[in-house]
């Protein structure tokens, strides 16, 4: 696992294969090829998130597209578009923008034509 201390202040894009932890300040993109970003209280990222799982204790602007889950608690503080299977607001939370939840979000999807035809998929 990674901490980012609150006295760090990190810009540009950070990939990782293991949990991130932010107490500092993260701007810029974050990918997290596997494992969790976790946005403590007082953290704040100012970037656009892949990843897995994406839970905020603390501020976050920006887009975020996570396969498994994003979780908002009651300290947190979101502006921008959260795309997953599962998005969680706890009572409390502040958030501002668009949500996207995509039941097959990890599933393969039938390919979609210019005018917005389904044709089936190969495989």
């Amino acid at each position: 696992m990674t901490t980012i201390g609150r006295t760090f202040h990190i810009t540009g894009e950070i990939t990782s294969q293991e949990d991130i932890t932010v107490h500092g300040r993260v701007d810029g993109r974050v990918v997290m090829q596997d494992g969790a970003l976790i946005i403590e209280a007082g953290g704040h990222v100012d970037a656009d998130v892949e990843g897995g799982a994406v839970l905020i204790h603390g501020t976050l602007a920006g887009s975020v597209v996570a396969a498994d889950r994003i979780e908002l608690d009651a300290a947190a503080e979101v502006t921008g578009t959260l795309i997953s299977t599962s998005v969680v607001i706890a009572d409390g939370a502040v958030f501002s923008g668009l949500i996207d939840v995509q039941p097959m979000f990890g599933a393969a999807r039938p390919a979609r034509t210019a005018d917005g035809v389904s044709e089936p998929t190969q495989h």
